[in-house]
């Protein structure tokens, strides 16, 4: 044949048949909702919760000796959520299966360290190891829990469990660092780090957007209340200052009052410890896409920097507000610029 085979056919003028046709792409599952089965377990999980943490309040008389009857209810309803959790995973079934093993197993958990402390509170010397022991068993048992199931409350509760064995490490030797006039800054470094290696950690796990935001909500907290402190100490400091001057006359003695602590460079070095989350946070963001870090990049330089201006007793917040306000409007133009650009490539 002149010219070749015709199109869409072969040498001898007979045509190929139509390519198969691809099978149609399924639709995007929705995700699954819990349904009604959900309703009895968190009412019944409340129900149970509500007297562990009435009996772990009661089960010490005023001798402070254990109140065995009230103690005895808090241990059978820490087992009865346990039991159910460990039933459930193991002949329990679907959706159900995995909301019947999370909510009891997170509820018998923190119950388990509730009633661990309510049992070891008065041996001798356990306010120096009992912290360490409640929280790592927290932290192994809500491991273990996310292990099995993989669900985020259990990793919320280990990080719950590791804060606290972590606070009582920053009061046996975190605090003891450096002078006195450094407490501000190491408390700000110390729930930075918390944050840092949570995140870190949690970033690799399925939950990573629940424990990174969970963290992050400590950290908010946490460097805001560090500057809280330091205002505070700052006012009293400035009312109740002691004299650190004297000299004599022929009128009499003299005092001279000194004036209030000087908090200025830890509240520069707090500002560059939340720069640093801020970013981190924004990073999450741009990576993840939760909403939860954009909240929280947005919340800290919102609250951090206003609190700081107060210890720094700024006279002109003029400048401080219309310098932050051209940062951040010099970023949304840069932006806008882009995405200016980017259209009329487009057109």
């Amino acid at each position: 044949m002149v010219g070749g085979p015709p199109p869409g056919g072969t040498a001898t003028g007979v045509l190929d048949p139509p390519p198969p046709t691809p099978p149609a792409t399924p639709a995007a599952e929705k995700p699954r909702r819990p349904g009604m089965g959900l309703f009895p377990i968190v009412v019944g999980v409340g129900l149970l919760g509500a007297a562990i943490v009435l009996e772990s309040l009661r089960s010490r008389k005023d001798n402070n000796d254990i109140d065995w009857s009230n103690y005895s209810v808090g241990l059978a309803a820490t087992a009865a959520l346990l039991l159910f959790a460990v039933l459930a995973l193991a002949l329990g079934s679907g959706r159900g299966r995995e909301e019947l093993v999370t909510w009891p197993g997170v509820a018998g958990i923190l119950g388990a360290g509730a009633m661990l402390g309510v049992g070891l509170e008065e041996i001798e010397g356990g306010e120096d190891w009992l912290a360490y022991l409640i929280g790592g068993v927290v932290f192994v048992l809500a491991a273990i829990g996310y292990a099995a199931i993989r669900r985020g409350a259990f990793a919320v509760t280990a990080i719950l469990g590791l804060g606290l064995a972590y606070i009582q490490l920053s009061d046996d030797v975190l605090v003891d660092i450096g002078e006195d006039d450094d407490q501000a800054i190491i408390a700000a470094a110390t729930v930075a780090a918390f944050v840092l290696v949570v995140t870190a950690v949690g970033w690799l796990l399925r939950s990573r957007a629940l424990t990174g935001i969970v963290a992050g909500v400590i950290g908010l907290v946490g460097i805001n209340v560090v500057l809280l402190v330091v205002i505070v100490s700052g006012v009293f400091a400035g009312i109740f200052g002691g004299y650190d001057d004297t000299y004599s006359d022929t009128a009499g003695t003299f005092y001279v009052a000194e004036g209030p602590p000087d908090y200025d460079n830890d509240v520069y070095v707090i500002f560059g410890i939340a720069a640093l989350l801020t970013l981190l946070w924004a990073l999450a963001a741009a990576l993840n896409g939760n909403p939860g870090f954009s909240v929280l990049a947005i919340l800290m330089p919102a609250t951090v920097v206003p609190s700081g201006t107060f210890v720094l007793a700024v006279e002109h917040p003029t400048w401080w507000g219309g310098g932050l306000a051209l940062a951040g409007g010099l970023l949304l133009a840069a932006v806008g610029l882009k995405q200016l650009l980017g259209r009329k490539r487009q057109t």
